[in-house]
């Protein structure tokens, strides 16, 4: 990863601070390649920046498709937690000098510099997946404890992971006032294994899981939205 961030930093026009940035996320990606758990406030005081320079950089690192930004949920209530930072430079763009050159040598030399950035991200998620599969312990920054231990039985890390990924989409379509959604999680997933027992499953259990989860979390907004009404009454 280092040699990746070293050539990828002579290939990309980035300023003094974004280049920082890069090393600092760089360094606190010990645990996991690649990701880091460092708040903006973190990075500003580390730097010795405001939030908003932080901000902006982070921002520009996104744009060129370096870092990606993911938002963590709390293993108590199931909201949002702090981001995490993902370096990940698969996409990226070299539109100003194009633009100002239009020569055939500078689009050969972009060309060469996305193909590189290309090949070193893939040999290390190559490396990274050589590594073994992941086991529950990965989820745990990820995905609340209580809904971990009620899938464990039945699927692996991997599909827990996009099982919660399922019950985190469905709650901002059809429960976004909804607080509490592990309860609900766990009973759509008790209900969908209970049909896959029952061979009730015609397709695939995360298309039914799916639906499910639709359904009880579309209940439970139906009831914060009847307790609203009944308090503005009061």
């Amino acid at each position: 990863m280092n040699s990746f961030i070293s050539e990828a930093l002579e290939a990309l026009e980035l300023s003094e601070t974004e280049r920082k940035l890069l090393w600092l996320l760089a360094g606190h990606s010990c645990k996991f390649v690649g990701v880091s758990w460092l708040k903006v406030a973190s990075m500003a005081k580390t730097l010795e920046v405001s939030s908003k320079t932080i901000q902006r950089a982070l921002k520009h690192l996104k744009e060129l498709g370096i870092i990606k930004r993911v938002r963590t949920v709390r293993p108590v209530s199931g909201g949002f937690g702090a981001s995490l930072t993902i370096i990940c430079p698969i996409e990226l763009s070299y539109r100003e000098m194009a633009q100002e050159l239009g020569s055939s040598t500078v689009e050969e030399q972009e060309k060469q510099k996305e193909t590189f950035l290309f090949k070193a991200f893939k040999k290390d998620l190559k490396d990274l997946r050589h590594q073994g599969e992941i086991d529950f312990s990965y989820l745990v920054q990820f995905v609340p404890k209580e809904f971990i231990e009620s899938v464990r039985p039945f699927v692996s890390a991997q599909e827990a992971f996009s099982l919660w990924g399922k019950v985190h989409v469905a709650s901002k379509r059809y429960a976004p006032s909804v607080a509490n959604i592990i309860d609900p999680a766990i009973s759509a997933f008790k209900a969908s294994v209970l049909a896959y027992k029952s061979n009730r499953i015609k397709k695939s259990f995360g298309a039914y899981f799916w639906g499910t989860i639709q359904s009880v979390l579309s209940v439970e907004q139906r009831k914060e939205n009847a307790l609203n009404i009944l308090n503005w009454l009061d």
